[in-house]
């Protein structure tokens, strides 16, 4: 009976050892395409925070060259004749922005016309330039938009001509520069839309890619390997080590012996239940790779 228990236990822990050897082998390569992957998902993440973070500027130059399309002459004429943002989109067949983007900005618009105004009635010299006006007044409400203020200057001078009274008057109107098409404006929006597709190409690889490490996450057959394996040790070798020495005339050898070959044989059959299945879900599971 010794004989046999030693040799139950060496089988086994031979078994065990080789099936373990797998199954780590196993756990190390999904370790490691683990890493690989996280790696790409990184990868994609700084793709596209950039990418955004450019969209973000290209969309923000875009927003303002139509926004100072919005702040023409003649818009900014109708905006101080109290004419309403309505009025206004509809006689100048404005349609970069909607009304709801444009609400703030008109509003923005009347309150400067209002405090060029403030600040001209405030003294009684004359400037006949707006870089002239600026040096004595300093102080703006909207100290970022000074090339608002100087239109809407130039189009209360032209406004106010015809009186010659005031703190305009005898003022000589100078057209803004002469137009030219903004070829800066659609490099800029095809970059956009660039920007976006490839966004959408990168937000489908993260996503394929976190699919992919979900189900790397949740390998097949190591747990139940691990349990084929944990069985296997305890009527294998842990039990039967609780044997050794065998005792002689304490137990019936011959039910002993066929009870710890029953279990030695049931180990086997887990085993080799274990791999069939295993080689049965590898050579069968079909993948649409289309």
């Amino acid at each position: 009976m010794n004989d046999l228990i030693t040799t139950i236990i060496a089988a086994t822990a031979g078994l065990v050892a080789i099936i373990g050897g797998f199954l780590v082998s196993r756990v190390i390569a999904i370790a490691s395409e683990q890493n690989g992957i996280k790696r790409r998902i990184r990868e994609i993440k700084n793709d596209l925070l950039a990418k955004r973070e450019i969209k973000d500027t290209a969309e923000k130059f875009l927003f303002e060259d139509d926004l100072n399309d919005f702040v023409s002459e003649d818009n900014i004429a109708r905006i101080i004749g109290d004419k309403t943002l309505e009025e206004i989109i509809e006689e100048d067949e404005y349609n970069y922005l909607s009304k709801e983007e444009l609400e703030p900005y008109y509003k923005q618009l009347k309150e400067m016309s209002n405090e060029l105004y403030e600040l001209h009635s405030s003294t009684d010299d004359y400037y006949e330039e707006f870089s002239v006006f600026k040096k004595f007044f300093t102080e703006y409400k909207y100290p970022d938009r000074m090339d608002w203020y100087e239109r809407i200057f130039k189009v209360i001078d032209e406004m106010e001509q015809p009186e010659a009274t005031g703190p305009f008057a005898n003022f000589k109107y100078i057209p803004l520069t002469t137009p030219t098409i903004n070829t800066d404006y659609k490099d800029t929006q095809k970059e956009r839309n660039r920007l976006i597709d490839d966004i959408r190409v990168l937000e489908l690889q993260q996503e394929e890619q976190l699919k992919i490490l979900n189900d790397y996450g949740k390998p097949e057959w190591v747990w139940s390997g691990l349990f084929v394996l944990v069985y296997a040790c305890i009527v294998g070798i842990v039990y039967p080590s609780t044997l050794l020495p065998y005792p002689k005339d304490k137990y019936d050898d011959v039910l002993t012996k066929w009870f710890l070959l029953g279990l030695f044989f049931s180990q086997l059959l887990a085993l080799i239940i274990y791999l069939g299945i295993a080689t049965y879900k590898l050579t069968n599971d079909k993948e649409d790779y289309k």
